[in-house]
């Protein structure tokens, strides 16, 4: 079956529903990989499924395929995939309170691997612990796409799904497949990386049918608020209060970067203010003209303090207003003319580094 360059290193298969997995050995590139294949050739078009979408959806947290592996017919037996050999998170639970950092973290790459799929209009459907898990330099990625869809009018016959991450709708008859079941399935994941045990409500079949779940912040007290009510309604009974994975993704990137910005001001020639982690208020008071305090909380650049006329973008500065990462303050009334002041302000946009 295997062409002459791969050599199977497992002592025996790991199986699956639907197939098994065996780990190779590429020799023309020196490299351990794992080779996926079917236990029925009536399976080839799950093969097939899952070779078009991880083709389609690049993201760095989505597994790599490498090579297909055709009979003498022509068709497809198995795939060869990357080998994942970082951790998983069957344990993550017992890090997760002393670590929120991390959990963000986790929830960011799941979140960005989803939105990478949904971009390109693919819709996993089998999202769960066991299906993510750490390259060898420690990102994480998603795999197993043998159930994926890439039909915006799909509906399921045979319901197929790991029951706990099957999401209200999906006990209803003749099912249409969404994305926003991905969502739900990322909520159930957030808890399971949580605690070992899931709220009783989300065990009910349909899960929350008697009772709806609590908010994953009895799991975690330490959790930014703005995150767990994201959490909470990626478990909405009604699916159009799901949020978009894209949307998950941005806010744990922005919690991931905290304190981690840097403000200037620009003030004439060579007047500078700097907001950072370590300075976190500036004040600018160029007299009669006006007088500003502006506050870093760590993820935004905030106007804490406004006398005077000071304007932004030619609309007066008000206290609570979030600056952009670069913009231009005029301070003074218009009827001043050239004799009004302009700052500049400009932001970094740090990156997340995982």
């Amino acid at each position: 079956m295997l062409p002459p360059r791969y050599k199977i290193l497992s002592a025996r298969p790991m199986l699956g529903g639907f197939g098994a997995v065996e780990v190779v050995h590429d020799t023309f590139l020196d490299r351990s990989v794992m080779f996926k294949s079917m236990q029925s050739i009536d399976d080839a078009d799950q093969l097939l499924n899952e070779v078009r979408h991880l083709s389609s959806a690049r993201s760095r947290h989505i597994v790599e395929i490498y090579d297909v592996i055709l009979n003498q017919d022509g068709v497809p037996e198995g795939i060869i995939i990357e080998r994942l050999t970082g951790r998983d998170y069957s344990a993550f639970y017992a890090e997760a309170p002393g670590d929120i950092y991390g959990y963000i973290k986790t929830l960011y790459q799941i979140s960005t691997a989803l939105a990478s799929l949904h971009s390109n209009g693919i819709v996993h459907r089998d999202l769960k612990l066991d299906n993510f898990r750490d390259s060898a330099s420690g990102i994480l990625k998603l795999f197993d796409f043998g159930i994926s869809t890439a039909d915006p009018g799909y509906y399921t016959i045979n319901s197929r799904a790991t029951l706990v991450y099957a999401a209200p709708e999906f006990w209803s008859n003749n099912v249409k497949i969404t994305p926003e079941m991905d969502v739900y399935a990322f909520g159930i994941c957030a808890w399971a990386l949580a605690q070992n045990t899931f709220p009783s409500q989300l065990m009910q079949q349909p899960p929350q049918s008697l009772s709806l779940a609590p908010s994953i912040q009895t799991a975690l007290p330490d959790l930014p608020s703005e995150i767990s009510i994201l959490i909470d309604s990626c478990l909405c009974v009604d699916y159009l209060r799901r949020p978009k994975a894209s949307a998950i993704s941005d806010l744990c990137a922005r919690y991931l970067v905290r304190n981690k910005h840097r403000g200037l001001f620009v003030v004439g020639q060579n007047a500078i203010y700097e907001l950072t982690n370590t300075n976190r208020n500036v004040s600018i008071d160029l007299g009669y003209l006006g007088k500003i305090r502006v506050d870093y909380n760590g993820l935004d650049f905030e106007v804490g303090a406004v006398a005077g006329d000071v304007y932004i973008n030619n609309n007066p500065l008000l206290p609570g207003a979030k600056l952009s990462e670069a913009c231009v303050l005029t301070f003074g009334k218009a009827e001043l003319s050239y004799n009004r002041e302009w700052v500049t302000f400009s932001s970094s946009r740090p990156e997340v580094v995982l």
